[in-house]
């Protein structure tokens, strides 16, 4: 019998829109937040569906979501705030967990602190970020095999006014992203050197992006132990990424940074409709001597359409059941072939020619 899928933080855009993305699949799931009344009302909307109260500030009520098999959509950002409560009740009732996190401090956490607790299988960053760097990468390396010592991968949007496009959530977990200490996988070592940037080209222009930590520095080496260096870069934005990549990293950094975001999350809010957004992923390979091997491109449309479908086709797997267990990358999980196919489903597939 397959467990049950609870999305907890159903209510808000990336909640919501997962949501209707299981129900397009044929799954009903139950909705779960702190909010009774907009519960009630996209439940409504989407058939009658179960919801369940829920808040992070009280994680005895995350906790009784879910029992062992159960499937744990955690959309509540921002998740060094408010995630670790799911995260916890997941561990602790042994449920499957997912979640769209894309702050580096806490996609760290849940691979060095809960992974070896859970008796299931932890599913972080399972969305936008990092999901198709994970699979870019694994074809480049899939590809190149064992001359691979290198690979980096850069996260980059088009499209459309940056601020427009993105939802007030992500505007309110930028601060912390920005503020925050990156790391990267040097020699076997996740370390957190100085911010970084380089240039990608693509479609015959040159794309600059600044280092990020991602699941890619944990997931990566476990599958392909001959890699020396992981490298993850965000390339939200453009040429600025030289002058943000020098930010300090520190508390009155992330108190000037928190002030201008959540400006700019106000301003998103106080505009109509969500500006259109593509997205275009790129993974290169190098070898021991820094040679380029080989690259691979993947291109979709809309970030967060993206994400609302990666997280429901692998909430539906997972509540097939699962023997993997611990803190896990997308391929390790599914593997590479079905995690393409989930991908394409889900709006990103590879750039040929």
């Amino acid at each position: 019998m397959e467990g049950r899928i609870v999305i907890f933080g159903a209510t808000g855009y990336t909640g919501a829109l997962t949501a209707r993305a299981l129900v397009d699949q044929g799954v009903r799931p139950v909705l779960a937040g702190r909010n009774a009344n907009a519960l009630a009302a996209l439940a409504a909307e989407l058939g009658g569906l179960e919801t369940a109260y829920a808040d992070a500030d009280y994680p005895w009520t995350v906790r009784s979501l879910v029992e062992r098999d159960d499937v744990l959509v955690s959309t509540v950002g921002p998740f060094l705030r408010h995630g670790h409560a799911a995260l916890a009740a997941a561990v602790d009732a042994g449920a499957y967990y997912l979640d769209t996190a894309g702050e580096p401090r806490f996609v760290r956490e849940v691979f060095d602190e809960y992974g070896a607790k859970a008796s299931s299988a932890l599913l972080p960053a399972f969305g936008y970020h990092h999901v198709p760097g994970n699979l870019a990468c694994a074809l480049a390396l899939d590809r190149v095999g064992e001359d691979a010592a290198r690979v980096d991968v850069g996260y980059f949007l088009g499209g459309g006014s940056l601020v427009r496009g993105l939802s007030a959530g992500t505007l309110a977990s930028a601060p912390g992203l920005l503020a925050t200490r990156m790391y990267t996988y040097q020699d076997g070592v996740v370390d957190e050197p100085r911010c970084r940037v380089r240039d990608f080209e693509m479609a015959g222009r040159s794309r600059a992006g600044m280092s990020i930590g991602g699941s890619e520095h944990f997931t990566l080496p476990a599958s392909h132990p001959g890699l020396r260096e992981v490298n993850v870069y965000l390339g939200w934005f453009g040429a600025a990424s030289r002058i943000a990549a020098r930010l300090p990293r520190g508390r009155a950094a992330a108190a000037t940074i928190g002030f201008c975001g959540r400006g700019l999350a106000r301003l998103a809010r106080r505009r109509a409709g969500k500006g259109t957004l593509t997205s275009r992923i790129v993974a290169a390979a190098y070898d021991a001597q820094g040679g380029l091997l080989t690259e691979v491109h993947l291109s979709g449309g809309d970030p967060y359409d993206f994400t609302a479908g990666i997280v429901a086709w692998g909430a539906r797997q997972a509540a097939s059941g699962m023997t993997e267990t611990g803190a896990l990358g997308p391929v390790a999980a599914f593997g590479l072939s079905e995690l393409e196919a989930g991908c394409a489903m889900a709006g990103i597939s590879r750039v040929t020619g």
